[in-house]
């Protein structure tokens, strides 16, 4: 017998079981080596739970040993048992549920699938809700581990990854190891369970991702929620979005993780409220400046088409530093198909820089019936605009003014944005949408007899406005207003199908032009510059 295990043995002999778990309790391998592997049960930390390591055919090979005030265990493994995949497990302890602050007594399972032969190089192990996931699609549903993870990451935006232990004061991905525990909490408590169901959740949601698709439903119809009498609902990846989104923004957040550290938020393209289902039917995804989506929407209650709706947008561009949200044109009904409705948004911002560095996440608000009405939200991954044309310009104020940040005042933006080209060559028509900034919240849009607000917060009403288009700065063209914002400069020469081409957008509003600096003009790029290419579309699907 080894010194560790004389240790061990006589530890157990007196009584201190704190010691015995430290040891890592006795192993059914031939041989003397073992490897160590040290992890946390995380849900959030789990005390007292009783962590075993089991072959996939239910063998015990390791433990039990007990999980400490914070979660964490050690827990020597046999080598010569690492050659095949091994199921850790935790049963029971107690923790404090994230969403609700309760107390729970006795927790359930928590587990992780790992390949017994990267344990000698990597022995950490994190027995997360994500990695409990995992591992029932693979040692109950069938799946392989790649399988498994790759459902997992469609379902809900990434991959559990049972190395990295999580930590609210740890590095980045310790915290979103957090953040992600933390929204199976709040998705548990949006579901009106206890917060002990949670358990029963992981295991319902295990089935619904048995089919490969996440949308309540396996094979044989929808899912039960163990026996709470309650059914996993058709929306489960947005569902997950929104608790992520929702538990990131809630005071019950440990992390110190900042909007554009949170990693990616799932693409759920449907969501159900109280009386629709809302189906974003778009397949591309949006970008920066103009993006059109169409939503489907019926009745929960018998599925006909939900006609005469009033819609409406309100996106939230959520920063490190600061929120913001962004000009809209607003929902407006088709009639072919009934029940659908096509929106418009013009995004300031894409969500991601072209090098992959987040900026935040957008949250779509659709809301049904006005504020005090229905609400869905959409999590878009907008994206930056390709193709070389312009999407948008700035022009600021001079005299013209706003509110600004600490009591200061500044320059109004107005912002361009091109809302395609028509026409054929020697006979082009630009469309432009203006909007202008009233705060970091209001972004509306202006044409003649809208009415904003100066730096005082004092009403005025924009009594005249120009909009003209040259493509040499000398020659100009009167654009119409198409009201709403919408402006359009028709018989525009000097460009050729299939080429790109420049042109120059001049801007006055009540009186005062709008230049590029926000100084007078001094005719140095006092216009706004948009590089165009008839023929073609760089205009995006998507919301």
């Amino acid at each position: 017998m080894n010194l560790r295990r004389s240790l061990c043995l006589s530890a157990f002999l007196i009584g201190t079981g704190g010691l015995l778990a430290g040891c890592g309790g006795g192993s059914s391998g031939s041989g003397d080596d073992t490897t160590t592997i040290s992890g946390t049960v995380y849900a959030s930390a789990v005390s007292g739970a009783r962590v075993t390591v089991r072959t996939t055919a239910g063998d015990t090979i390791a433990g039990p040993v007990t999980s400490g005030d914070d979660g964490s265990y050690t827990i020597e493994v046999p080598n010569d048992r690492l050659s095949g995949p091994l199921v850790i497990e935790a049963q029971g302890g107690t923790y404090t549920d994230e969403a609700t602050g309760l107390e729970v007594s006795d927790a359930g399972s928590l587990t992780a699938y790992v390949m017994g032969k990267e344990l000698s190089t990597k022995p950490k192990v994190g027995l997360t809700p994500g990695s409990t996931i995992l591992e029932m699609l693979v040692t109950e549903h069938g799946k392989t581990l790649q399988e498994a993870e790759e459902t997992f990451e469609t379902a809900f935006g990434y991959t559990p990854d049972s190395t990295i232990l999580p930590a609210a004061t740890g590095e980045e991905p310790q915290q979103r190891a957090v953040l992600r525990a933390g929204a199976f909490s709040q998705l548990n408590m949006d579901l009106g369970l206890r917060a002990a169901d949670q358990f029963e959740l992981l295991k319902a949601i295990a089935r619904d991702l048995s089919d490969g698709t996440a949308d309540g439903s396996d094979s044989s119809g929808p899912v039960d929620i163990g026996s709470t009498g309650k059914r996993l609902p058709a929306d489960p990846q947005n569902r997950f979005a929104r608790a992520l989104a929702g538990f990131f923004s809630s005071t019950n957040n440990p992390t110190g993780l900042t909007a554009d550290k949170i990693g990616s938020i799932p693409q759920g393209n449907v969501v159900l409220t109280d009386s629709y289902r809302i189906e974003r039917t778009s397949v591309m995804e949006p970008t920066e400046g103009k993006s059109t989506c169409t939503l489907a929407i019926t009745n929960k209650t018998d599925g006909t088409p939900a006609t005469g709706l009033a819609i409406s947008l309100m996106p939230l561009m959520n920063m490190a530093m600061h929120k913001h949200s962004t000009p809209v044109d607003g929902c407006v009904e088709q009639t072919d198909p009934a029940g659908t409705y096509r929106c418009t948004v013009y995004y300031l911002m894409a969500s991601k820089m072209m090098n992959g560095m987040s900026m935040g996440f957008w949250d779509m608000k659709v809301m049904i019936g006005g504020m005090d009405g229905e609400e869905a939200h959409f999590y878009p991954d907008v994206k930056m605009a390709m193709g070389g044309d312009t999407v948008k310009a700035v022009l600021l104020g001079q005299n013209d003014r706003i509110a600004g940040m600490g009591g200061t005042s500044e320059n109004r933006k107005y912002f361009l944005f091109n809302d395609g080209i028509t026409g054929t060559t020697g006979n082009h028509t630009f469309n432009l949408f203006i909007a202008t900034k009233e705060s970091m919240m209001s972004y509306p849009a202006v044409s003649v007899g809208t009415v904003l607000k100066d730096e005082n917060g004092n009403d005025w009403t924009v009594d005249s406005m120009s909009v003209e288009v040259s493509t040499d700065r000398t020659n100009w063209i009167a654009a119409t207003d198409n009201g709403g914002g919408h402006w359009f400069a028709a018989g525009i020469t000097g460009l050729t199908d299939g080429s790109r081409g420049t042109l120059y957008v001049r801007l006055t509003v009540s009186d005062e032009q709008k230049t590029d600096d926000g100084n007078a003009p001094d005719g140095v790029a006092d216009n706004a510059v948009f590089e165009v290419t008839p023929g073609g579309s760089s205009m995006s699907m998507g919301m």
